[in-house]
């Protein structure tokens, strides 16, 4: 039998609500040579009886004996997958309907490129669209250094080449930022960019993980954030791991310790890289100077002269 050119994983746990729709989006795309492989990871609802009720040969539905996990269920299904592109899709997420057809006519025209992502809007747990929305405008070669701070890719709106992805697939002792530790993964040995065109649609909902567990994402984030600093060979004492934490939702700003922490911070990344020469020089410095700026301005405009305590250091501007 011919292999599929697209493999499309969908790991699902107690999706009944959204993921009929989420399927159905997939089925309906204007690409159609692709399996969706969905993994239930021994759901408790009718997660099960929805998805073998949709009549289409592409779809093949394992299910896992007991509840395993995000990353044991991607991997499950990133096993069986026989496409040379990888398509990850959540349960809850809706793609537009030339999704694909689009990004694979980007990965064909571009083999340098290992991922491509596109832009996203935000959608409440009705399908109602919210007033925010993810425009990720940024050039290829800013990515990395911008992915020291945040994941700049929404892991449903992601094409991924099969010889990209890593051997070992997602990392275990991940969960909840397994994509953000494969998408740098991946940003460190191919180019990535996002589609500058807005080809899905993110569900926000009580029970999605951006929103529940804060304390679980709290850990998981100083995972990754201990992974990206030992790169830079920096150690990560307590003071730099809660800047680093500040400046994913620009949290505390009100602390009066805040803009010397996040200060501080920077100056030793911007030292460890010029000695290591990890990241672009210049696009890190640009990533830098507009989050010192945003964090000025967090901290109130009696701080905003403090913008130039570092972009005016000898390190800066050299």
């Amino acid at each position: 039998m011919r292999n599929p050119l697209v493999s499309i994983i969908m790991p699902a746990f107690n999706a009944e609500k959204y993921i009929g729709e989420s399927i159905l989006s997939l089925l309906a795309q204007s690409f159609s040579d692709f399996e969706l492989i969905v993994v239930n990871d021994a759901s408790t609802d009718k997660t099960h009886e929805i998805v073998k009720g949709i009549r289409d040969d592409r779809i093949i539905l394992v299910n896992n004996d007991t509840n395993r996990g995000i990353v044991y269920s991607r991997n499950r299904g990133l096993k069986m997958a026989r496409g040379s592109f990888i398509a990850p899709f959540d349960s809850d997420d809706i793609a537009l309907a030339d999704k694909f057809e689009k990004q694979i006519t980007f990965l064909n025209s571009h083999p340098e490129y290992g991922m491509i992502g596109c832009w996203a809007r935000l959608v409440d747990g009705s399908g109602d669209f919210l007033r925010k929305y993810w425009k990720l405008n940024a050039k290829p070669s800013a990515i990395r250094a911008i992915m020291l701070f945040r994941n700049y890719f929404v892991h449903s709106a992601l094409l991924i080449r099969r010889e990209a992805f890593p051997e070992s697939g997602y990392m275990e002792g991940y969960d909840v930022v397994e994509d953000y530790r494969l998408c740098v993964d991946i940003a460190n040995k191919f180019k990535v960019w996002n589609l500058p065109e807005f080809l899905i649609n993110y569900r926000v909902h009580p029970h999605s993980a951006m929103r529940s567990d804060e304390i679980r994402m709290r850990n998981q984030d100083e995972k990754i954030i201990k992974y990206l600093f030992n790169e830079l060979e920096i150690d990560l004492t307590v003071e730099r791991l809660n800047a680093m934490i500040m400046l994913k939702d620009f949290n505390s700003c009100g602390d009066k310790d805040f803009l010397h922490h996040i200060r501080d911070l920077f100056y030793i990344i911007l030292e460890q890289n010029a000695k290591l020469g990890v990241y672009d020089s210049w696009e890190l410095k640009k990533v830098v100077a507009n989050r010192w700026l945003k964090s000025c301005n967090m901290a109130g405009k009696h701080n905003m002269g403090a913008f130039f305590q570092l972009v005016r250091l000898p390190l800066f501007l050299k």
